[in-house]
C-alpha cells in the first residue's frame, strides 16, 4: 500500500499546516496514481486559500482534517500507477496538485497533448484548474522549477495586462500597484513595459530596495506613503495585497482621479472583500485569470492566445534566468519537512520577496 503524504492548511489560520500520512486507495478502473515530484510556493498559493471557500479551491482535494483544507499548487508528476488505458505509467504532466507526495486521479477527454481530472468532486471549478499537460520524458529541472513558480502568476500577470489593454487601460496615465515584491506584481509591470504611463510601486518598506532593483518600476513608495503619489493623474489601482484599509486611502487620495480598480490577488487579505458602498470611487473589480481565459475559448481565441503567451512567457523566464537578474534565486526543499514554515512566512509577509521556494521529492 502506497503511504501518502499531505500537508493541510488550519482554514481559520493560513499560518498553521499539519503533515498528515494516508493510504492510497485502490485504484478502479479508470483511476491513475501520480508521485508528485516538483512543486512551487508563492503568494499565489496564500490568494487561492484565502478565495478557498468563495471560488472552491478547497473542493479540488478534500483535507482529511476537521477544519483544514488543501492547498493547491502548480507543479510537475508522474503516473507510477493507471488503470487508465489512455495515459501510461511514465507519462509526466503538468498541473494543479495538492502539497503532496501522491494524488489520484480519473483522466477524461484525454488527447495526445492533455487530460482533465474527471473526479466529480473538481466540476464546478474552471478547467484550467483540472488540465494536465503532458511533458517531455526527460525534465529539466531548472526550467521545470521557474515554470513552477511563475506559469500561473505570469499567465495572471499576463491575462491582468490583456484585460486592462483591451479596455484601452481606462485611459490610465498612471498604475499603482500594490504588493508589488510579488512575483505576480512586477510580472505586470513587465507586460505593462511597452505602455507610456508610469509603474507605480507600493511596498513594504522592508521590501521597498529590492522593488527599486527590478527595473520594471518608475518609482516605489512604502504603503504608509501611499498618500505622496500624484494625485494629479489618472489612475488604474491593481491590487495584489487585497489590504481594505490600504484600498481605503488610495481611494481616498485619489478621488476622482482613480479610473479603475482591479483587485487581482489577496497577498495580505484574510477573506474574500466584501463590497463597501462608503468606499471612495469605483468599487474594486476582482479579476480572475480563469475567465479571462474562458473568454478567449468562447471567442475561438485560445490558440492565438496561448502561442503568443508561450513566445513571451518564455522571453519573461529568459529575463528571470539570466545569471546577472537580479529578480529571484532558487532555493530547493527536499520532502514536504519545509512546508509548513514556507507557508507561515508567506503568511505573516515574512518571506523574502528575491527567493523563489521550489519543493522537490525526496524520493527523486
Amino acid at each position: 500500500m502506497t503511504r501518502i503524504f499531505r500537508v493541510e492548511s488550519l482554514k481559520s489560520n493560513l499560518g498553521v499546516a499539519e503533515t498528515v500520512e494516508l493510504s492510497a486507495p485502490p485504484l478502479r478502473d479508470g483511476d491513475v496514481l501520480v508521485r508528485i515530484e516538483r512543486f512551487a510556493l508563492t503568494t499565489n498559493n496564500m490568494t487561492y486559500a484565502v478565495y478557498g471557500d468563495a471560488i472552491g479551491y478547497w473542493n479540488l482535494f478534500p483535507a482529511s482534517l476537521a477544519g483544514y483544507g488543501c492547498m493547491p499548487v502548480w507543479g510537475f508528476a508522474t503516473v507510477v500507477a493507471s488503470r487508465a488505458p489512455d495515459v501510461a505509467v511514465g507519462r509526466r504532466v503538468f498541473g494543479y496538485f495538492p502539497i503532496a507526495t501522491h494524488l489520484t486521479m480519473q483522466p477524461a477527454q484525454v488527447t495526445s497533448r492533455s487530460f482533465v481530472d474527471g473526479a466529480p468532486h473538481r466540476s464546478g471549478t474552471p478547467k484550467v484548474y483540472n488540465l494536465y499537460e503532458f511533458q517531455p520524458d526527460h525534465a529539466d529541472p531548472r526550467m521545470d522549477s521557474l515554470v513552477s513558480i511563475f506559469r500561473a502568476l505570469f499567465i495572471t500577470s499576463y491575462t491582468a495586462a490583456d484585460y486592462l489593454r483591451e479596455r484601452a487601460f481606462f485611459g490610465a496615465e498612471q498604475f499603482v500597484i500594490s504588493s508589488a515584491s510579488s512575483k505576480t506584481a512586477y510580472g505586470v509591470a513587465h507586460c505593462l513595459a511597452d505602455v507610456p504611463a508610469r509603474k507605480i510601486a507600493l511596498t513594504s518598506a522592508r521590501n521597498r530596495p529590492f522593488v527599486e532593483r527590478l527595473g520594471c518600476y518608475d518609482a516605489a513608495f512604502d504603503y504608509a506613503d501611499c498618500v505622496s503619489i500624484d494625485a494629479t493623474k489618472k489612475t488604474v489601482y491593481i491590487d495584489l495585497s487585497g489590504d481594505g484599509s490600504l484600498r481605503r486611502s488610495v481611494h481616498a487620495h485619489l478621488g476622482d482621479k482613480l479610473a479603475f480598480d482591479c483587485l487581482v490577488g489577496s497577498t495580505q487579505a484574510t477573506g474574500f472583500p466584501e463590497r463597501d458602498p462608503t468606499l471612495p470611487g469605483p468599487a474594486p473589480v476582482f479579476f480572475f485569470a480563469a475567465l479571462q481565459l474562458d473568454a478567449y475559448k468562447a471567442a475561438g481565441q485560445s490558440r492565438a492566445f496561448m502561442e503568443r503567451y508561450a513566445r513571451d512567457e518564455r522571453a519573461f523566464l529568459g529575463r528571470i534566468a539570466r545569471p546577472d537578474a537580479q529578480w529571484m534565486r532558487m532555493v530547493e526543499h527536499v520532502g514536504l519537512d519545509d512546508a509548513g514554515a514556507v507557508i507561515a512566512g508567506l503568511h505573516d509577509g515574512t518571506t523574502d520577496p528575491s527567493v523563489g521556494h521550489v519543493f522537490v521529492d525526496a524520493a527523486a
